[in-house]
C-alpha cells in the first residue's frame, strides 16, 4: 500500500476451489459452505477464481526443450498473521506529528467494550500505513470521534471509496504465540509505536465477507526485525474465525538475529531518497487535527512520503543465449504478498506469448474485473550471500503497480517464493538491510496449508484441483500436487497423496513415500 498524491493503492489476492468427491482413506467428505480461500498478493485488489490456460503445457514455450532443474515455486506462500490492537496514547496536540515506539503496551483501550478487542491481521511490508476497515476497524475503535474528516482515495480494480485518517492513537502487535487456547490476548507480548495516525477504510467485501481486517505496516515494520518461523505454524481461534500462520517474534535491532543459510540485500526506497522516522501531518489551519496519515518522513515535522524495500532478482523465459540474457527485475519485496507480480513491461521484455499460462478474476474495492493473465517464469535468480536462490517455472500474476519510486513497479516478490523456508525480514533506513533465508524444510507435497500434517483441510484442496478436465494443465495454485510434474492431476498423485494422508501428525518425507 502506498500514498502518492493523497491516494493509497491496495492489493490482495485470492482464489476458489471447486467442491467435489474423491473417496479417500478414511471417508474424508468436504466440509459444508467453506469460505473462499484468500491469497494476499500485495497492494491492491483480490483475486476471486484461477483458471487454467492454455491445454499446451507451459514446458513447450522453454525453447530448451526441458524444464529447468530447479524447485518450482506455489502460486501461495505464507502470509504472516499477528494480533494487532489499539490504545489511546498519543502526545499532546502541541506540533509533536513524529511517532513514538514502544517496547510495552501502554495506554487505554480505544474501545474497551469490544470482545475481544484486538484483530488478527497482517504484517504487510508493502504497506505505506496502518490500516484497520469496515467492523474490524470499528473493534478497534477506529470510528467515531477517533476519526478525522480527512478522507483518502483508496482504489481497487473497479473504482475508489474514502478511507479516513484517525486521530493519532497507538497501534499495537504480536504474534499469534500471544494468543492463548481460550482466544485471549497476552498484552505483555505487545511491542508497538503511539502517536500514530492510521486509515480506517470500509468494508472490503468479494461477496463472502469481508476479507481485510487491519494491516500492521511500514511506519511500524521499518524500526522492527521478524523472525518468521515457517516450520513452527501458530493456529488461533478469535472471534470465532480459526487462523493459521507461521510463528513470528517482534525483534528490537539491537536483539542477535537467528543464523539462516542466505540472506538477499534490501533497500529502502520513495520519493524522498531516505527516511529516518515515520509521522503524520496536519491540516494548515488546524495544527491538531490530522490531514496524512502516518508515514515514513525524512525527519520529524516534515510531509511524509512512505516507502517500501526493494531487491534486484534475475528472470528468464527460454534458452539464454547472447540474444536471449537474463533479465534484471528490479521488485518490491513485500510479507503481504503471498503471491508474486510482474509489470506488462517486463511481460514484454521476456518475449511471453499474448496466451497466459492462466488466469485470473480481480475483485477490487470497486468491482470485478475477469481474464488478467498470469505465466509461469521458466527461470528466477535471487542473488544473495552463500549462494544464489534458483527457481523454474514460477508464476507471476500481470498487473502494473504504480512505484513509490515514481513510474511503474517492475514487479513484486511475494512470499510463494519461500513457502518452505524461514525467514528474517531486517529492514534499515540507512545501510544494508536483509531478507534472510533458511535452507528448506522438509514439508509434505500433499500438505497444502503448510500445518505439517496432511489432513481432510488438505484433501478438500486435492479434490478441488482435480476437478479439471483431463487435457488441462494443472492450475498454478494446485501445481505442488502435481508429484510426477507431468502437468496432469491422475492417478498416480492421488496414490501419493493417499500415503500422505494421515488425519493429523508430522509427514517429514516431502514425497511421502
Amino acid at each position: 500500500m502506498r500514498i502518492r498524491y493523497k491516494t493509497v493503492r491496495w492489493l490482495t489476492m485470492c482464489f476458489t476451489l471447486s467442491p467435489a468427491w474423491i473417496p479417500l482413506a478414511g471417508a474424508v467428505e468436504p466440509k459444508a459452505n467453506t469460505p473462499k480461500k484468500t491469497i494476499r498478493a500485495g497492494t491492491g485488489r483480490t483475486i476471486v477464481d484461477v483458471r487454467r490456460g492454455s491445454p499446451t503445457p507451459q514446458s513447450a514455450r522453454n525453447t530448451a526443450g526441458v524444464p529447468f532443474p530447479y524447485p518450482r515455486p506455489r502460486l501461495a506462500g505464507f502470509s504472516p498473521r499477528v494480533a494487532i490492537t489499539t490504545t489511546d496514547e498519543a502526545r499532546p496536540p502541541d506540533y509533536e506529528w513524529d511517532h513514538e515506539l514502544q517496547t510495552t503496551y501502554v495506554g487505554l483501550p480505544l474501545n474497551p467494550a469490544a470482545d475481544p478487542d484486538f484483530v488478527i491481521g497482517y504484517l504487510d511490508s508493502g504497506s505505506d500505513v496502518n490500516l484497520a476497515a469496515g467492523s474490524f476497524a470499528d473493534r478497534l475503535g477506529l470510528s467515531g470521534s477517533n476519526l478525522t474528516s480527512s478522507g483518502i482515495p483508496i482504489g481497487g480494480v473497479g473504482g475508489q471509496v474514502n478511507a479516513y485518517v484517525t486521530m493519532p492513537v497507538a497501534f499495537f502487535a504480536a504474534g499469534m504465540s500471544a494468543v492463548n487456547v481460550s482466544g485471549l490476548l497476552n498484552y505483555t507480548a505487545l511491542t508497538g509505536h503511539s502517536n500514530v495516525c492510521g486509515l480506517a477504510a470500509p468494508p472490503i467485501d468479494c461477496g463472502w465477507g469481508e476479507v481485510v481486517s487491519a494491516i500492521i505496516g511500514n511506519p511500524f515494520i521499518a524500526f522492527h526485525n521478524f523472525v518468521i518461523r515457517v516450520d513452527t505454524p501458530r493456529t488461533v481461534t478469535v472471534g470465532g474465525e480459526t487462523f493459521t500462520g507461521p510463528d513470528i517474534e517482534i525483534q528490537q535491532v539491537w536483539e542477535t538475529l537467528p543464523d539462516y543459510t542466505h540472506k538477499i540485500s534490501i533497500e529502502f526506497g520513495g520519493l524522498s531518497p531516505i527516511a529516518t522516522t515515520a509521522n503524520y501531518y496536519p491540516d494548515f489551519l488546524d495544527q491538531t487535527v490530522p490531514i496524512f496519515p502516518t508515514l515514513l518522513s525524512l525527519m520529524p515535522g516534515t510531509i511524509p512520503t512512505g516507502g517500501m524495500f526493494f531487491t534486484t532478482i534475475y528472470v528468464l523465459e527460454g534458452e539464454p543465449g547472447p540474444f536471449n540474457p537474463v533479465q534484471p527485475m528490479r521488485v518490491m519485496v513485500d510479507t503481504g504478498a503471498q503471491s508474486s507480480i510482474m509489470s506488462h513491461g517486463m511481460a514484454a521484455q521476456l518475449s511471453l506469448p499474448l496466451t497466459p499460462d492462466f488466469t485470473v478474476d480481480v475483485c477490487g474495492v470497486g468491482g470485478l474485473v475477469t481474464g488478467i493473465g498470469g505465466y509461469k517464469i521458466d527461470f528466477v535468480k535471487i542473488n544473495a550471500s552463500n549462494g544464489a536462490l534458483e527457481f523454474a517455472e514460477a508464476p507471476f500474476v500481470v498487473l502494473d503497480l504504480p512505484s513509490p519510486e515514481g513510474g511503474t513497479l517492475d514487479g513484486i516478490l511475494g512470499m510463494n517464493f519461500f513457502w518452505n523456508r524461514n525467514v528474517i525480514f531486517e529492514p534499515a533506513l540507512g545501510g544494508s538491510g536483509f531478507f534472510h533465508v533458511s535452507d528448506p524444510i522438509p514439508v509434505a507435497f500433499a500438505d497444502s496449508d503448510v500445518d505439517f500434517d496432511v489432513d481432510v483441510d488438505d484433501a478438500e484442496v486435492f479434490i478441488g484441483c482435480a476437478m479439471g478436465p483431463n487435457d488441462s494443465p494443472v492450475s498454478p495454485e494446485c501445481s505442488h500436487l502435481d508429484i510426477n510434474k507431468d502437468d496432469d492431476l491422475d492417478l498416480s498423485d492421488f496414490a501419493a497423496f493417499q500415503r500422505c494422508y494421515s488425519g493429523e501428525g508430522f509427514t517429514a518425507d516431502p514425497n511421502c513415500n
